[in-house]
């Protein structure tokens, strides 16, 4: 049967009430395409965690995917970041018009968005932020001796990940625009080189890696990534997510990138506010304002 309702309210359809009842019954597996850019960006995290909570899953249910990861790298992009201010000269409602009231640059950039770079360089080596697996494993076990919704009822999906991007000397040539895979070539041809320039910082670049699954029996592993170190080669589904900076960072050569960002919510929201600071020897050379507390800006309904 295809049934169509919200799957965190599957409680509330009398054919998923009579699964509920019905252990047998209940779902073997979960297949899901709520992947975004960012990995959790479309809400991945509350949907599969509300249709566990819900109890239409067996304890032993698989889901696919498995597992993600966000990732987040600088990025140097003069174009990017025009780009995003010239947002802030667009009516905040599209039916108004052009005499309605404009987005504003501060709205603008504080705003993520989903690009396919082109004139860009990411500067450094990706970092992991923070992973999301699913289905939430503690089971129906002899140190828990919870079910699978009762698991699902104990987990918070707000995260934190607090980064820092050592100065590299060939600035991040091997990583291209941010969107693609590693250049074996570039690799090869800037080995041991040292570029030495002032590097300009003009936002963040986020990417995921995904586990879809993972054979305990044959150890196989089937993954989709658009982070490069581990970019899936042909596939064109997704593309990155610029987080751009309103203070534009210059890092002059041995210094550090440290980036913050948090993914934050409250009982109607999901939103990502982020900073960053250019540090050497100790000093800080230059720093951003937090990006979009609060969620005043940009943010994500439940």
């Amino acid at each position: 049967s295809v049934i169509g309702c919200d799957m965190r309210e599957a409680t509330s359809h009398p054919i998923l009430r009579k699964m509920i009842e019905n252990q047998q019954a209940r779902g073997d597996i979960v297949v899901s395409e709520l992947l975004g850019s960012f990995g959790d960006n479309e809400l991945s995290p509350e949907c599969l965690d509300g249709v566990q909570k819900c109890g239409v899953l067996k304890d032993t249910c698989v889901s696919i995917p498995q597992s993600y990861t966000a990732f987040l790298a600088p990025v140097s992009s003069a174009r990017l970041i025009s780009e995003a201010k010239a947002q802030g000269f667009h009516p905040l409602n599209h039916c108004d018009g052009p005499g309605g009231s404009m987005v504003g640059v501060q709205r603008a950039l504080e705003t993520p968005y989903v690009v396919r770079c082109h004139a860009a360089s990411q500067t450094h080596d990706e970092q992991a932020c923070w992973t999301y697996t699913h289905p939430h494993v503690s089971k129906n076990d002899a140190d828990t001796g919870k079910s699978s919704a009762e698991a699902a009822a104990d987990v918070h999906n707000d995260r934190c990940a607090h980064l820092s991007f050592s100065s590299d000397p060939t600035n991040g040539s091997r990583n291209g625009c941010g969107y693609g895979a590693v250049n074996g070539d570039i690799v090869r041809a800037v080995e041991g080189s040292d570029i030495g320039a002032t590097l300009t910082i003009h936002g963040l670049l986020g990417t995921f890696h995904s586990v879809l699954y993972e054979s305990k029996r044959t150890k196989r592993t089937s993954t989709i990534s658009i982070a490069p170190h581990s970019f899936s080669t042909g596939m064109f589904s997704w593309f990155p997510l610029y987080f751009p900076l309103k203070e534009v960072l210059r890092v002059p050569p041995a210094s550090t990138i440290n980036c913050s960002i948090w993914r934050k919510s409250d009982d109607s929201r999901v939103w990502y506010e982020w900073c960053a600071e250019v540090e050497k020897s100790g000093f800080i050379l230059s720093t951003c304002s937090i990006h979009n507390p609060g969620g005043r800006a940009y943010h994500v309904k439940k």
